[in-house]
């Protein structure tokens, strides 16, 4: 696996972890409440849904590395927004760039690193769980990172800060290191452009009709988006309802991502031992991932609950590599990042019902209920 696109991989995910141990938090000091919150992170989910199948698209057409350079451009923009942001509608306007910056990432980096390995001699199992890993290795050193960072100046500052300086380092590094495999010539003119744009989109969708495997793969990418959407946005309040300290968030992220990687590992064991039985792996974790949000809602106590917590993300790990070595195998290369944009599209899909559950669910009852 090429050294630069690794690098570039975990630093994405550090700028991601360092804001996830605090998303809800920092949300909250910068125009949300405890009822609204939800809702902003749908919005975020709607914004995805719209561009994130059309991004990967853009992708294939036009390049991997040209749709993850602008993703980087658009998180800056988010991140400067949020700093800046003391009001809904400039919070709102935030969250727009951020889910069109994940749009763009989504379906690019992992199609280019793909890409860049498949006449490699490492199985796809190893590949998609390497992956795995340094996606949660760097999760877990931002979490870990954020939950200290979060104590320099006010309302996350430090946090928001952080991630501007990692993107604008990214754009160094992919701009000068990353090199793409395929050759990429834009279509000349608006019509050629929309011509392979309806090309490619038609090609990619006719994906979704090959049922079987890729229909439970589908499905569980909407049950996934609930769950994590679910247990993303509520952990944060319900663990500091229990008076925890600020520290405790970071640690709690870390040892999430942590155990992401352990599930990782496992899942690459399991399937390169018994390959043939990828789809049982799958829906067995998925039908424990739905036990552990049950138990949950239930418990009252900080050690527990994180205890549950880390169950939860264990099976998320496990599972996600099972998922994602079942869909590269699948997809063809030509179509790669549309495809998994598609996958996305519908994990987002799956993040927006849960967002809107939350809203009505919080006004109503404990937010906790969710789960």
């Amino acid at each position: 696996m090429d050294k630069s696109i690794q690098i570039v991989y975990l630093l994405k995910n550090v700028a991601t972890g360092i804001l996830a141990s605090v998303l809800t938090l920092t949300l909250l000091q910068h125009g949300a409440d405890i009822h609204t919150v939800s809702l902003f992170i749908g919005l975020f989910s709607f914004v995805v849904i719209l561009f994130e199948f059309p991004s990967g698209v853009f992708a294939d057409v036009f390049g991997r590395k040209t749709s993850f350079l602008l993703s980087c451009v658009l998180y800056i923009l988010s991140y400067s927004l949020i700093l800046a942001s003391s009001s809904a509608v400039s919070l709102a306007c935030a969250i727009v760039f951020n889910g069109l910056g994940r749009a763009f990432s989504s379906g690019s980096i992992d199609a280019l690193t793909i890409d860049q390995l498949t006449d490699h001699d490492q199985s796809l199992e190893w590949v998609t769980s390497r992956l795995a890993i340094l996606e949660s290795v760097g999760l877990s050193i931002g979490a870990l990172s954020g939950g200290f960072l979060a104590g320099i100046g006010t309302r996350y500052q430090g946090n928001l800060i952080a991630n501007i300086a990692i993107y604008v380092l990214l754009i160094v590094m992919t701009a000068g290191f990353i090199r793409e495999k395929r050759p990429y010539s834009a279509p000349v003119g608006l019509s050629a452009t929309l011509r392979q744009f309806r090309v490619q989109t038609k090609d990619s969708l006719s994906f979704l009709r090959t049922g079987g495997i890729v229909s439970i793969l589908f499905v569980f990418a909407l049950i996934t988006g609930l769950a994590l959407s679910s247990l993303e946005t509520y952990w944060q309040p319900s663990l500091q309802a229990m008076q925890s300290a600020d520290w405790v968030f970071g640690v709690v992220s870390f040892s999430g991502f942590a155990v992401v990687i352990f599930g990782s590992l496992l899942a690459e064991r399991i399937l390169t031992k018994f390959g043939a039985q990828g789809v049982r792996l799958l829906l067995a974790c998925k039908a424990l991932l739905g036990v552990a949000l049950i138990a949950l809602m239930f418990q009252a106590e900080p050690v527990s609950f994180i205890a549950v917590y880390l169950l939860a993300y264990l099976f998320i790990g496990c599972g996600s590599v099972a998922e994602s070595t079942l869909l590269n195998r699948l997809a063809p290369s030509s179509h790669r990042a549309g495809i998994l944009s598609l996958s996305s599209f519908v994990l987002q899909l799956g993040g927006l019902i849960a967002a809107l559950c939350g809203y009505f669910i919080s006004s109503y009852s404990r937010f906790q209920n969710i789960w």
